[in-house]
């Protein structure tokens, strides 16, 4: 009568041996990182961050690829396509969900078709206008730009990313009647501004910064819950009348579904020990990001819960879908 739950106890701890001889072995050859952000951006140089500290933890080599395109579509269906067996793995940002959302028919689903490893990085937008305007407080440019409809224009990374959805939030919140300009991304529409091209737009502050350092364009405030400590004079929006409005933008590692859980757990824990500790949270709260580790099926909860409240903006701000 035992023989079978003998049988059926042998047989699990032969798959937990298994499993973990595979997390063990694993790498035994060079790995891919497919950056879904254009060379140079903010996310591509995360990307090769964390893929240089991985494999010296790793003890192999981790090539970044970067193929942009379709605010990281194009990388996702690469990585989608590859063999799961956690040699080839998606570095992108939380604009793949965004742009998931806006998809009438996606090509794939995120929630199904990839496995969220572990969210790494969250930053946080600025609105930045151009210094010609007269506003130099959110307030104030809410009142002009609320006396001129349909004069000011914002410039984003396209159609459904994540910073126009974020744009369109606010001009909601805000009652603002304004012009939506798309561009290919960041090194685009921020000059845009410089040139008052575009009026305003959100970017990532560690992106941006340097250039209202230099005067070439104004700060109004940040999307985080308290002001930040490199910035401590730029109110955050929810001090600024806006209540409850934090929108972020993080960065994260996928494997394509049907890679090895013990894979996954192991890429997780090497990640938890390169981003977790104290002096390397500061190392990055020092360039405006604050790390963020989560264990897989959190990660993968959070992608699910983040795709629903893009959609139920989307719907909200009445946008078309693609």
């Amino acid at each position: 009568m035992n023989h079978p739950f003998k049988r059926l106890a042998m047989l699990t701890l032969l798959l937990s041996v298994c499993a973990g001889a595979i997390a063990q072995s694993y790498p035994t050859r060079p790995v891919t990182f497919t950056s879904a952000m254009a060379a140079g951006s903010t996310t591509d140089i995360l990307a090769r961050e964390v893929a240089k500290l991985l494999s010296e933890r790793m003890g192999q080599a981790i090539i970044v690829e970067t193929v942009s395109g379709g605010g990281g579509i194009v990388a996702a269906k690469k990585v989608i396509n590859a063999q799961p067996d956690g040699y080839n793995l998606l570095f992108v940002t939380n604009g793949l969900t965004s742009n998931q959302a806006m998809r009438s028919k996606p090509d794939f689903d995120i929630a199904k078709d990839l496995v969220a490893i572990s969210p790494l990085f969250e930053g946080v937008f600025g609105i930045y206008i151009n210094p010609d305007l007269p506003a130099k407080t959110l307030q104030e440019f809410v009142a002009y730009a609320k006396a001129r409809p349909g004069k000011i224009n914002y410039g984003t990374s396209g159609i459904g990313g994540i910073v126009h959805l974020v744009n369109a939030d606010f001009a909601v919140r805000a009652g603002l009647d304004m012009v939506h300009v798309p561009y290919k991304g960041g090194a685009e529409y921020l000059p845009a501004t410089m040139a008052n091209q575009v009026q305003l737009s959100f970017a990532d502050v560690t992106f941006a910064q340097p250039q209202a350092d230099a005067g070439k364009v104004r700060l109004l405030a940040v999307t985080s819950k308290q002001r930040l400590p490199q910035m401590p004079n730029v109110p955050t929006f929810e001090e600024s009348g806006f209540p409850g409005y934090t929108p972020t933008f993080w960065t994260g590692l996928y494997a394509p579904r049907g890679t090895p859980q013990a894979v996954i757990d192991r890429i997780n824990a090497e990640v938890r020990t390169i981003i977790t500790p104290p002096e390397a949270k500061a190392r990055y709260a020092a360039r405006g990001y604050q790390t963020l580790w989560m264990p897989p099926a959190e990660a993968q909860k959070r992608v699910v819960d983040e795709i629903a409240q893009f959609n139920k903006t989307i719907d909200t701000v009445k946008i078309e879908r693609q």
